[in-house]
């Protein structure tokens, strides 16, 4: 298959070609007895017509030598040529003009594949947030195929949902006892997954007939041994449930809960249910403890490849600065204070440091009211790395407790988000 820049110099070509070949050189023979003034006008309005159509200077000067041959008598030649020279410019303007259409077409041309490009990004990112997985490799390699066939992209998903699972300690559907694989039917592609912008917030129905049942978990809160399995069920028939181990609240863009979860490390639990209407519950948790238990070890570093190119999908950990914010007085545009929450390096160069600052906003602040919780949801957007604009794709949902509690994003909290398209930032 041809390059896009190649189609478009054949397209060109093929374009200059029609239009030379539209323009005639006959030449306009002067009437017998007319004066050398009118002879030279006459001549002018045919060169004049013809330029409109000409774009290449060297034809131009050919035609304007074959009419001016033409003319019989010194004096028209000369006021011929005279005024003729006025085409020249003309001719420089229409071709300036063409090559300014033709780069304008494709720049909006590399415009439109860099924003379908981040759009598979966009929809491969929530691929991966509905699988609870967030590895760097495992979204990184989803990406890189992303552009990819079908075929390929679908046996990628089968094998991400295999990792997803040994993950978050789920069981897979289909798995044996003695961790063997049964057979899975094809998994979807999930580069033809919907986009949508993180995350969709589905608000509870508290007091409302066709209320969704809470979720049940098959182990309250408290202390468990290591590898302690949790079930989650809900009395809603058909409905959906999602969950979050980050101390985040899960939307329908959270891990897909397909079995039982297991509990290797301090572990706090959200889970809501979607019923076949979408209207949810309100949310469960629960926080599990492993005895001598050791804090999980965070990456501080985010290393940039030798070619100065931060990957579309490399995850970036932020975190929360300043200020507490509080749904009972935040407002959708306040400035909220997002840092870095490790470094990006090239080798042994620091581009930015921890600390640097994410562009980030709050589009939903919603104080409680009744019996409903306050909610806060934020998305985060871009970081400058190196003096380099570096998009960014994530955000998160935080719902306070039943009984109009606010939301409270405190500082020091982090969460996940993904570069959103190949970037130099060497």
């Amino acid at each position: 298959m041809p390059r896009t820049g190649d189609a478009l110099k054949t397209l060109s070509a093929l374009a200059l070609l029609a239009a030379f070949s539209t323009v005639s050189l006959a030449q306009v023979p002067p009437t017998p007895g007319m004066p050398p003034v009118a002879q030279a006008q006459q001549a002018f309005a045919f060169a004049q017509a013809q330029s409109m159509l000409m774009t290449n200077q060297a034809q131009l000067q050919g035609m304007i030598a074959s009419q001016a041959a033409m003319l019989n008598s010194f004096q028209a030649r000369s006021i011929f040529l005279t005024q003729a020279a006025s085409l020249q410019a003309r001719v420089t303007a229409n071709q300036g003009a063409m090559f300014a259409t033709q780069a304008a077409a494709l720049t909006a041309m590399r415009r439109s594949l860099a924003i379908q490009k981040q759009l598979q990004v966009q929809s491969l990112i929530l691929s991966m947030r509905s699988l609870g997985l967030e590895s760097a490799p495992a979204v990184q390699r989803a990406v890189q195929l992303a552009s990819l066939d079908p075929a390929r992209s679908s046996r990628l998903a089968a094998v991400l949902h295999a990792a997803a699972a040994r993950a978050s300690g789920q069981t897979q559907p289909g798995q044996t006892a003695s961790g063997q694989a049964a057979a899975q039917p094809p998994s979807p592609d999930p580069g033809s997954l919907p986009v949508e912008p993180p995350p969709m917030m589905i608000r509870p129905t508290f007091g409302h007939d066709l209320n969704v049942e809470k979720p049940m978990l098959s182990v309250e809160s408290g202390t468990v041994t290591a590898g302690t399995t949790v079930s989650i069920r809900s009395e809603t028939h058909y409905a959906t449930l999602y969950y979050t181990t980050n101390g985040w609240t899960p939307t329908t863009q959270s891990a897909k809960y397909t079995g039982p979860i297991t509990i290797n490390s301090n572990t706090h639990l959200e889970v809501i249910a979607v019923g076949p209407n979408f209207l949810r519950s309100v949310v469960e948790r629960a926080d599990y403890q492993i005895r001598n238990s050791p804090s999980p070890v965070l990456d501080s570093i985010v290393l940039v490849p030798e070619d100065g190119t931060l990957r579309a999908g490399t995850p970036v950990r932020v975190a929360f600065a300043g200020k507490e914010i509080n749904s009972e007085s935040a407002a959708v545009g306040d400035p909220i204070r997002v840092v870095l929450d490790e470094e990006i390096k090239l080798g042994d160069t620091v581009l930015a440091p921890k600390g640097a600052p994410v562009n980030a906003a709050l589009t939903i602040a919603d104080p409680g009211r009744g019996p409903a919780p306050g909610d806060l949801v934020f998305e985060i957007r871009s970081v400058e790395i190196a003096g380099k604009h570096v998009p960014l794709f994530g955000g998160e949902t935080l719902e306070g407790v039943k009984g109009g509690k606010d939301a409270k994003i405190k500082p020091g909290a982090t969460a996940m988000a993904f570069v959103a398209a190949d970037t130099l930032v060497k």
